[in-house]
């Protein structure tokens, strides 16, 4: 079993944070009760575009690194 480098780790650790965030940014604006509609579709928008970017992020970083190899 080969050792993770830092790089492979932070592009690991990016794209699980953006798969949590699009997953569970449904559940959120379902769960609020407090907020009006129009803060529950910021937050929703915010959080599936912040896990989008993520987990694109670090796809994209991951399939350059592995062209270089």
């Amino acid at each position: 079993m080969a050792v993770k480098k830092a790089r492979e780790r932070i592009e690991d650790a990016m794209r699980e944070v953006g798969t949590l965030l699009i997953a569970f940014a449904p559940l959120d604006a379902a769960l609020s009760e407090g907020r009006g509609q129009m803060n529950t579709l910021a937050f929703l928008l915010l959080f599936f575009g912040l896990g989008s970017l993520l987990f694109v992020g670090a796809v994209l970083l991951e399939r350059r690194r592995s062209r270089v190899r």
